[in-house]
């Protein structure tokens, strides 16, 4: 397939993805300077990619990045028999307007699906905007009223706190 080449990010790709995250955020949102976000995010990125986190990246090749999407990794408490357990949350998932209808987040997503398939997660968590429910849709993410149908299966609950 043609476009963008999908990998996982490395530290190398910490200011492209600032700056993807930069123009993510929402303009009427107060804040820092580029400069001082992107130092910040720099930080943040060295730390997260030697923990929990997983990012995925598409990159043009000449050194500009027009998508991306992360992965958490949440461990759970062990369980008898199963000591290593662990769910993903799947956040931050952004396209460039210009790379939009391309099949690029759809490619971001596989990669993350089978990073979090090589973590062992025993599944994942989206938070989509209205736009992107049907990229997450076709690949099998569905309502957890839906996945937790059982009789004794609930599904999550959620607190906002203020």
């Amino acid at each position: 397939m043609s476009g963008p080449t999908v990998r996982r990010a490395e530290l190398d790709d910490a200011r492209e993805l600032a700056r993807l995250r930069w123009d993510f955020r929402p303009e009427d949102q107060p804040g820092q300077g580029f400069e001082e976000f992107a130092r910040g995010f720099e930080s943040w990125l060295a730390d997260a990619l030697t923990s929990d986190w997983t990012a995925v990246v598409a990159d043009t090749g000449n050194g500009t990045l027009v998508g991306c999407i992360f992965l958490r990794s949440v461990g759970k408490v062990p369980n008898p028999g199963a000591l290593d357990r662990a769910w993903g949350y799947v956040t931050n998932s952004y396209v460039s307007p210009d790379h939009r209808g391309r099949g690029v987040g759809a490619r971001l997503l596989d990669e993350v699906v089978a990073a979090a398939r090589e973590r062992g997660h025993e599944l994942l968590i989206v938070w989509p905007s209205e736009p992107a429910v049907s990229l997450y849709a076709r690949a099998g993410f569905c309502d957890v009223s839906d996945a937790h149908g059982g009789p004794d299966d609930h599904p999550p609950l959620e607190l906002l706190l203020p």
